[in-house]
């Protein structure tokens, strides 16, 4: 995790020309997941590596332009997840 996610996407997005991708594999968290284990062991590791309750749509919300082409679980029994995001026209008829 960058110490910053959402404004890494953003200049992703930003530089990224239209109908390009964005290949992602992190541990983020799904929105209402609980995953009490993964929240307490953030206390410890996101001072010392990573953090580990981020929720990935809350980074993706604010960048407009974006889209989920593929979300599924990698690694670690899901805890990963890969993420393909693609990037729509910079133009209002596409």
């Amino acid at each position: 995790m960058v110490p910053d996610p959402q404004l890494a996407l953003f200049e992703a997005a930003r530089v990224l020309k239209p109908g390009g991708e964005i290949l992602i594999l992190d541990k983020f968290l799904r929105p209402g997941q609980k995953a009490p284990l993964r929240r307490a062991l953030n206390i410890l590791t996101r001072n010392l590596a990573t953090r580990t309750d981020v929720v990935f749509e809350d980074i993706l919300a604010p960048c407009a332009g974006l889209k989920v082409m593929h979300d599924q679980p990698a690694l670690m029994r899901g805890w990963f997840r890969h993420i393909v995001l693609r990037k729509e026209s910079d133009h209002p008829n596409g």
